[in-house]
């Protein structure tokens, strides 16, 4: 497990949690957290936040999602022509042409791929790049969003007004590496405003633990509680995969988005030569030309100057009428909003159904305690899960929601421990 904290200027609190969960041998996850060290970097590039599930046997896809958090940032920094969108797009695309090469090169790396969520904190919004089915939620005060789009059979088919109910879940159209090509959502601009919280995590998250529980942990536990409590929960669920959690909590105004003065995105396009000169103009200069300086060398200046004169006449028309044939430059245009999240909205205060299914899963782990022989010390537990239910029963909803993540984190603990 990795855990870290990052403070820009007193307005932004991260944290990073990830973890092989119950079942799997190795972590196959990756991310990255890229932040500007001053206002002028923050201006320019943003805050970029990435996330990636690597999918491959032996080692390839922890290959992929490696490769993915390298070139991502990489890229994006280095295509300073483009604006942020369109440099996280292109960023997500050149990863996506290295570990396809990796792939067809060498063949332990056949078909190894990785899903990406990116989170890009802009001053004109949080703008996200996405493939694949790991997610980018936003909690605003008693909602939580999803702001991307699985791309998973299960989503698609939904989508196109099918049913889905015998469709596997892990069945995902899209990702970075198989192919040489890939297609890249980009969502928003979204302002962002004070308490925003966003989260980024692989599915070993949202396959166990659904949206309205994420959102209440967001809602209800400081960032550094709330991602330790959604691993532990998940894996308490089952664990049957990699879990990563990139939490970003928006603590000052700084960092929030300006709607009235903010300017928004320019489209910068590369200025482009038109010459338009038609080809009968560049060969009349050309043949005049040389036949002049041809005369001039025999002898025959006065001829052969004419000729010159002819010749740049010629050009020159040439180049007048290429100016008066140019199409005018394009106008610099502005980007509108894109994609269309968010795509699922839930209630994520603390509730009777959120702490019904909690209550349900403490009473679960209580249980193994009649199964197992490990000397577990359930006693602190055991409080926890008393002063939750009664703070339930009193529908004191987001203390009972507090108190039961202390106990199935204390718990996990134990477990881990042994």
């Amino acid at each position: 497990m990795v855990e870290y904290q990052h403070l820009w200027n007193d307005c932004l609190t991260v944290i990073e949690i990830t973890d092989k969960g119950m079942r799997r041998a190795t972590n196959q996850d990756s991310l990255v957290v890229v932040m500007q060290d001053d206002a002028i970097g923050f201006d320019a590039r943003g805050h970029l936040f990435v996330v990636c599930d690597g999918m491959g046997a032996h080692a390839a896809g922890e290959l992929a999602s490696s490769d993915a958090v390298t070139h991502i940032p990489h890229h994006y920094l280095v295509f300073q022509n483009l604006t942020p969108p369109l440099a996280l797009k292109r960023a997500i695309e050149e990863a996506n042409n290295e570990i396809h090469r990796k792939g067809e090169v060498n063949p332990e790396f056949h078909n190894m791929g990785t899903t990406c969520s990116t989170l890009l904190l802009l001053p004109q919004g949080a703008v996200i790049g996405h493939v694949g089915d790991s997610r980018v939620y936003r909690r605003r005060k008693g909602i939580v969003e999803q702001l991307t789009f699985d791309h998973s059979l299960v989503w698609e088919m939904r989508a196109q007004g099918h049913k889905t109910d015998d469709i596997p879940s892990n069945v995902i159209t899209r990702s970075l590496g198989p192919n040489p090509n890939v297609q890249v959502d980009l969502e928003g601009p979204f302002p962002i405003q004070l308490d925003d919280t966003f989260l980024l995590c692989s599915d070993g998250l949202n396959g166990e633990v659904d949206d309205a529980e994420i959102g209440a942990a967001l809602a209800a536990l400081p960032p550094l509680e709330a991602s330790q409590f959604l691993v532990d929960l998940a894996n308490l669920r089952g664990g049957p995969d990699n879990i990563t959690i990139i939490i970003v909590q928006v603590t000052g105004d700084r960092i929030c988005t300006d709607t009235q003065t903010i300017v928004p995105f320019e489209s910068k396009q590369r200025k482009v030569k038109h010459t338009n000169i038609h080809p009968a103009f560049w060969i009349t200069a050309t043949v005049f030309n040389l036949a002049g300086l041809f005369l001039i060398l025999r002898d025959y200046p006065i001829i052969g100057l004419s000729a010159v004169g002819i010749g740049a006449t010629a050009g020159l028309v040439g180049l007048l009428k290429s100016k008066q044939s140019r199409p005018p430059t394009e106008p610099t245009t502005t980007e509108g909003p894109l994609g269309k999240g968010p795509y699922i909205r839930e209630n994520c205060a603390p509730d009777k159904a959120i702490l019904e299914k909690l209550l349900t899963t403490a009473k679960k782990i209580r249980a193994i305690s009649q199964t197992s022989n490990e000397d577990y010390r359930w006693g602190p537990f055991d409080e926890h899960l008393v002063e939750g239910t009664e703070y339930f029963q009193q529908k004191d909803y987001v203390p009972a929601f507090q108190t039961l993540a202390k106990g199935i984190c204390y718990i996990m603990h134990e477990f881990r421990s042994k």
